[in-house]
């Protein structure tokens, strides 16, 4: 279900726009369009479009242009842009990208690849709003500053992008661990906000005993952690996520924690994962997937 999301098209020749409205229509998403490069950014700065589908090759303000100059507004810079360039114009896609573009799309259009290529855009933008919704809540509860090596949602960001670009140069493993405790909230509700952040301080004290000192840990909600784990393959994640679950179980200055979780695993290289944030959107997804169900167990991204 696309929730009536809304679609920018535009494109200086409408047999290609109407072809474009039809297939976002039959997806289930409202559209609106803009004929020429100033009318998109007019429409953009007004509609704030959920995405926009914008060719590259139109006379007076082109694509890139029209792309560079929303990339520099604050207003219009986080709305998701997938180009649309001819099949065999490599130089657009890669520079339309290098502006700012999250995804492109070739001429002739395939009906199924849009509409996939849409929802993934779509579903990675809603995806940072949580992070940036989450991040929001921690300050506001003054629990994001975590002692130590703890990020936050923007330093999040940061090191997936970092590490993501160096596991493509060098060929290594990336893993990303989705860690989810169980317990937060009744506690919470029960006992109270002090005895709740006495939990999480434990929790973290055992992320930084067992980790890695090159793994990063980022606090992204009120009871999920993110671990990047460099050069590391699934096999090795796994180890973690059990060493870490071995000791939760040992006693601590409060006793036994006995914290059950759930934890959701992705690990690059894999076949669904060409981005950072498609890491970060297939992970928040398998988590969702295993529901609110009580005990401890580790999910993962099929191969």
């Amino acid at each position: 279900m696309s929730n009536n999301e809304k679609i920018l098209v535009v494109d200086d020749d409408k047999f290609n726009v109407t072809l474009m409205r039809e297939l976002c229509e039959t997806a289930g998403y409202s559209v609106i369009e803009a004929h020429d490069g100033t009318e998109a950014v007019n429409l953009t700065q007004s509609e704030k479009p959920d995405l926009l589908l914008l060719d590259i090759m139109m006379a007076g303000k082109n694509g890139f242009e029209v792309c560079q100059e929303l990339r520099s507004k604050e207003e219009t810079a986080g709305i998701p842009i997938i180009i649309v360039t001819a099949l065999d114009d490599l130089d657009s896609k890669m520079r339309g990208i290098e502006l700012g573009a999250d995804d492109y799309i070739t001429k002739p259009f395939r009906l199924f690849e849009v509409q996939r290529r849409i929802r993934t855009a779509l579903d990675t933008r809603r995806y940072r709003r949580q992070l940036e919704e989450a991040h929001e809540r921690l300050k506001k509860l003054g629990e994001i500053d975590t002692p130590g090596r703890i990020g936050g949602y923007r330093q999040l960001r940061n090191g997936m992008e970092y590490e993501f670009k160096r596991a493509q140069r060098y060929e290594h493993a990336l893993s990303c661990v989705l860690f989810g405790i169980a317990e937060y909230d009744s506690v919470l509700n029960t006992q109270g906000k002090k005895v709740a952040a006495s939990m999480i301080s434990a929790v973290v004290t055992v992320f930084k005993n067992t980790l890695r000192a090159v793994d990063r840990i980022y606090r992204v909600d009120y009871d999920q952690f993110i671990f990047l784990l460099p050069e590391t393959p699934s096999v090795g994640a796994r180890k973690a996520v059990e060493r870490i679950r071995k000791a939760l179980k040992e006693p601590s200055k409060e006793g036994a924690l006995s914290i059950a979780f759930t934890a959701a695993l992705v690990c690059y290289p894999h076949p669904e994962i060409k981005t950072g944030q498609d890491i970060l959107w297939n992970v928040n997804n398998l988590y969702k997937q295993s529901g609110d169900k009580a005990g401890t167990r580790l999910i993962e991204l099929d191969s």
